[in-house]
């Protein structure tokens, strides 16, 4: 009877494994989906961030040449071709904002995966089952959890650089819509004003530009840790 409950709590606990070692594969795979994903998005976005601030550039550059040669219908033009691209960029900031609490949300998610998944097996190494202790599995999985604790802090700070830019952007443009300078003079203070207003939005175009490469880069370091991730699942279910 007594060899007959151990060999039933050996079943058991070998069944419990596998669907553990199963589920955590699942887990990686979608990983890897969802951050392939990413890189798809960031790439699409970056190159189209850098034509956008070239094109806002260029407008910046026509209404500053048409203020100083007092060509009022032409700059007019040009402000509502401006205002109209600040706009067009603070909606898209927004949906920056939203895109980077969904990243948060889904690192979050990884980081508790990976934190359960070291818990089990730090409980199967202590208990000498082998096959996780001789592979050192446990401690790749410790390895897991703070890449993707990492990652968690990395996309919060993101999340928050992403909201302050947003903001300030929002603030410019609204100081530009109600600046009427037009009829002033070249050099006169609104002029000044609002030519320094315009190199900051472009400074903040310019930063969103830089954060995205950033970001790109540490979704393609995810990739690398997903795909070593998934070898490290493969060769768990062989032991």
């Amino acid at each position: 009877m007594k060899k007959h409950k151990i060999l039933g709590i050996i079943v058991i606990t070998t069944a419990l494994i596998s669907v553990s070692a199963n589920a955590q594969s699942v887990r990686n795979i979608k990983e890897a989906a969802d951050n392939q994903k990413e890189i798809k998005i960031g790439k699409e976005q970056l190159e189209k961030d850098i034509a956008q601030l070239d094109s806002f550039k260029e407008k910046i550059s026509g209404f500053q040449i048409a203020l100083d040669n007092e060509q009022i219908e032409k700059a007019r033009t040009f402000k509502v071709a401006i205002l109209n691209d600040m706009r067009r960029e603070v909606e898209q900031s927004e949906w920056k904002i939203a895109q980077d609490k969904r990243e948060v949300a889904r690192s979050k998610n990884e980081a508790n995966a990976s934190r359960r998944e070291a818990g089990r097996s730090n409980v199967r190494a202590r208990s000498g089952d082998r096959s996780y202790a001789r592979a050192k599995f446990a401690r790749d999985d410790q390895r897991d959890k703070r890449d993707d604790q990492r990652d968690v802090k990395d996309d919060q700070y993101d999340l928050k650089v992403q909201i302050a830019r947003t903001a300030r952007q929002k603030e410019i443009l609204i100081a530009l819509e109600t600046y009427s300078i037009l009829n002033d003079a070249p050099g006169s203070e609104k002029v000044i004003v609002s030519k320094r207003l315009l190199d900051e939005f472009i400074g903040t175009m310019e930063a969103d530009i830089a954060a995205t490469k950033i970001e790109l880069k540490e979704d393609k370091r995810e990739r690398r840790e997903d795909s070593r991730e998934r070898r490290e699942d493969r060769r768990s279910r062989n032991y």
